[in-house]
């Protein structure tokens, strides 16, 4: 939990960086997701599945590429209140100290994207969420040093659920369940639902069937003569 602790700290200090940035907008700004919420919240139930049944449903991705401003150096968020300008990562010129922009969610009406950050050689991301309507930014704390995947939402956009497979730790995973609330106080739209961790398997894809359920394509890796081998399996879980 110390390493955890000082990570937090870490992104913390990172997300007072935005918050100066954004200073001239007034930006206001919620996390979520954080181990200590979920630990006091239900898990999710996984029953096995299968290829055939996973195969039944699309891969649906809302995230599009809406054109926002830019130059070479700064992209610019357009809400209904205010403008939100920030700085590019830039990774050529080895300056990950930025954002990249990741698309935009229409039913949600948010922007998507990731805050990087760098600190004694070593690097940091965070996944965040700008509400176009309300200019509210939502940060969605990981549990290791990068921003956890795309978050996928619910047929209706009922719910969100995004995974984090651990890097320095092969076949375990964190995911994640968020409830929107898109009619609430904007500090109160997302809202941590529930979670799940293993270290018997990472996540390949997650696809959702409705807003009550979703299925999640599972892999294992493991050493198969000089080749690592994926072994995948497929997970169904309920949520209401």
């Amino acid at each position: 939990m110390k390493k955890i602790s000082q990570k937090y700290c870490l992104l913390i200090f990172f997300f007072m960086v935005f918050l100066i940035n954004a200073s001239a907008q007034q930006a206001k700004s919620t996390s979520i997701g954080y181990v200590d919420n979920y630990a006091n919240l239900p898990k999710i139930k996984f029953e096995q599945s299968n290829e055939t049944e996973y195969n039944r449903y699309k891969k649906v991705s809302n995230l599009v590429k809406a054109k926002v401003e830019e130059n070479k150096t700064h992209f610019t968020l357009p809400t209904k209140f205010k403008k939100i300008k920030l700085k590019k990562t830039n990774q050529e010129q080895n300056d990950f100290d930025g954002y990249e922009y990741l698309g935009y969610y229409q039913r949600l009406k948010m922007y998507a994207f990731t805050e990087n950050s760098s600190a004694e050689n070593l690097t940091f991301s965070s996944f965040g969420l700008l509400d176009s309507l309300t200019a509210h930014y939502y940060s969605i704390i990981s549990i290791g040093d990068g921003a956890v995947e795309n978050p996928i939402p619910s047929v209706n956009s009922k719910y969100l659920v995004y995974y984090y497979n651990l890097a320095y730790k092969a076949n375990s995973c964190f995911i994640g369940l968020l409830k929107v609330n898109i009619e609430g106080k904007p500090e109160q739209r997302l809202k941590e639902k529930m979670s799940f961790e293993t270290d018997n398997f990472a996540v390949e894809e997650i696809k959702w069937v409705n807003d009550q359920c979703f299925m999640v394509k599972t892999y294992q890796t493991n050493k198969v003569g000089d080749q690592r081998v994926k072994t995948f399996t497929y997970y169904k879980a309920n949520v209401e």
